[in-house]
């Protein structure tokens, strides 16, 4: 799944005040804890451009040693 946003989630600034309001614990970053079989792709550009169906998506990303993120190229790939 892509996204033009900063992220998923909200702010942590936002996130710590709603738990706080409710004087509960708060699930910070509950998007990056789905535990669901999922890429997320954050921070594209230019998504406006793209037809509503019909084109691809390449990634290359930047392998990190021991990390569970990091940046890639994405492509969008369209036919003529």
């Amino acid at each position: 799944m892509g996204i033009d946003a900063w992220g998923w989630d909200g702010p942590l600034d936002r996130q710590a005040r709603e738990a706080l309001t409710r004087q509960e614990p708060g699930v910070f970053w509950a998007a990056h804890q789905a535990d669901l079989p999922y890429s997320q792709i954050e921070r594209l550009v230019n998504l406006g451009s793209l037809p509503a169906f019909g084109f691809k998506v390449a990634c290359f990303p930047l392998k990190i040693m021991g990390g569970s993120a990091g940046p890639t190229r994405a492509v969008a790939i369209v036919p003529d």
